[in-house]
């Protein structure tokens, strides 16, 4: 890409009214918006996955993957941006104390319960809905203290590291290097808005919280998108309704059926976004894939490029997916005249 168009979609950061995430995060009450403008984009092809990406992953598939297995950890995400891997845990286990030298970490907690340990902070005691935030030059340690399996997803910055204190016991190589002592003065990252160490999303709704970008630092970004399919099941005000979902039952269905060759919803022209679903149930309509349908626990794709739009799909309840990408995103709108 020149850099007549990078200058140009740095400008659409603060002109355009196409939705950040973080604005676009559900609050109560949304922030006034700039007039929108067009841009020229040199568009490339979109709906082009690279393994491990996939448009989705069911987790009833990881299961069946890691069949007979209570810990396990399947890599998910590997792009420029981010590395995450889906992780099973038996009860019991625990997880030695590390530090991520330059890089912050994110747990997403799918099932079971996880307590974790950290460096100038008071236990957390994560559980389903629960996201985790370690700021980096932090130790750390979890362990698993639900009856049941834990289910987490893990997400890092690309080419993070991973170190151990001396205390614990030596690792083995794994990237084919050697394994040394270094030594360096380790310092707790601190905090700053909307970053905290434990958020959980059911306890958020319980108390009608709006919802908001939870993790916004180096790399890592992560905003629960709040739907209902039924209006009147968005009792706090606090989602949006199902757009871009299916119609509720009884709704006709009007014009012509999904094409994943049209142009649609919008597109990120920068790093992927993808999605956990939290709960309920989500689609993703993807440009040249088709249209995926996930439930809670699965994790959906979209590739750089890609025009995609998501909704909420679950007939009652809340839909959470919760958004997740190397950056706080802008949405490039679809500007297309239909036919």
């Amino acid at each position: 890409m020149t850099s007549f168009s990078v200058k140009a979609l740095c400008a659409a950061a603060a002109l355009t009214t196409a939705a950040l995430l973080g604005s676009t995060a559900l609050a109560q009450t949304a922030p006034a918006r700039a007039p929108s403008q067009q841009f020229w984009l040199e568009k490339t092809k979109g709906g082009v996955y690279k393994a491990p990406m996939r448009p989705v992953w069911h987790l009833a598939d990881l299961k069946k993957m890691h069949a007979g297995q209570d810990i396990w950890q399947e890599q998910i995400i590997k792009d420029p941006e981010q590395d995450a891997t889906y992780n099973s845990g038996a009860p019991g286990s625990r997880y030695d104390p590390r530090i991520h030298p330059d890089t912050p970490t994110v747990f997403v907690i799918i099932a079971g319960e996880v307590k974790f340990t950290v460096e100038g902070q008071a236990p957390a005691m994560a559980k389903r809905g629960s996201i985790v935030n370690i700021m980096k030059t932090t130790m750390f340690s979890y362990e698993v203290t639900s009856a049941q399996n834990a289910l987490w997803v893990e997400v890092n910055p690309t080419n993070y590291k991973t170190l151990f204190p001396v205390t614990s016991p030596q690792p083995k190589a794994v990237n084919g290097g050697e394994v040394i002592k270094v030594a360096f003065p380790p310092k707790p990252g601190a905090y700053v808005a909307p970053n905290q160490l434990h958020w959980n999303l059911f306890d958020a709704i319980d108390r009608c919280e709006p919802m908001s970008a939870k993790v916004l630092d180096d790399h890592l970004f992560a905003s629960p998108l709040l739907g209902y399919v039924n209006p009147t099941d968005n009792k706090c005000n606090t989602g949006r309704g199902n757009v871009g979902g299916t119609p509720l039952p009884g709704t006709p269905v009007s014009g012509p059926a999904f094409n994943p060759r049209s142009i649609f919803g919008h597109l990120h022209a920068g790093p992927a976004e993808w999605w956990i679903v939290q709960v309920g149930k989500i689609s993703g309509k993807f440009e040249n894939q088709g249209q995926f349908f996930a439930e809670e626990g699965d994790v959906l794709y979209a590739a750089p490029m890609m025009w995609h739009q998501m909704g909420a799909e679950a007939q009652s309840g809340p839909s959470v997916r919760l958004a997740m990408g190397g950056y706080e995103l802008i949405n490039m709108n679809n500007t297309a005249q239909p036919k």
